[in-house]
C-alpha cells in the first residue's frame, strides 16, 4: 500500500528566494520603498535594488528584454499592517496618499496604494 506524504514533506523548496518586478526607474522605486515606507534595503546594483518588505524580498529590476519587459504590469503586493489608520496617517505625513479606501469589507480593514510604476500596493490590517 502507498502510503501519501504530506504537502511539506513533499516539498524541495525552504522558502520564496524573492519576488521580482519591472521597474523603469530605480531611484523613485527606491525613494518609495526604502525612505517613504521605510523597507531596508538587502542588496543593489545598477540595474536592481532588493528590499525586505515584512520579512518578503521584493526585487525591483530594471527592463531587460528578457524576464523583466513591462513595468507596472507585475503583481499587486499585499502587506499587513498593525493599524491601519496609524499606518495611513504615518505615510501621509511622508507624502503618500491612499489611492483608494481606507475601506472595511468582507475582506477586513485594508487600503490601496500605488508606487512610482504604477503597481498597487495593499495595505491590510492585522485581524
Amino acid at each position: 500500500m502507498l502510503r501519501r506524504k504530506n504537502a511539506r514533506d513533499m516539498t524541495m523548496f525552504e522558502e520564496c528566494a524573492f519576488i521580482a518586478v519591472t521597474t523603469t526607474d530605480l531611484a523613485k522605486v527606491k525613494l518609495f520603498w526604502v525612505t517613504l515606507l521605510g523597507c531596508a534595503v538587502l542588496r543593489e546594483d545598477e540595474n536592481y535594488l532588493m528590499v525586505d518588505a515584512g520579512g518578503v524580498r521584493l526585487c525591483f529590476d530594471l527592463p531587460d528584454g528578457e524576464d523583466h519587459e513591462r513595468p507596472g504590469s507585475d503583481p499587486v503586493i499585499g502587506l499587513k499592517v498593525k493599524d491601519l489608520d496609524v499606518a495611513l496617517e504615518a505615510l501621509s505625513n511622508r507624502g503618500i496618499r491612499a489611492a483608494g479606501g481606507p475601506f472595511n469589507d468582507r475582506h477586513g480593514k485594508w487600503a490601496k496604494l500605488l508606487d512610482p510604476d504604477g503597481r498597487t500596493v495593499i495595505l491590510t490590517e492585522r485581524v
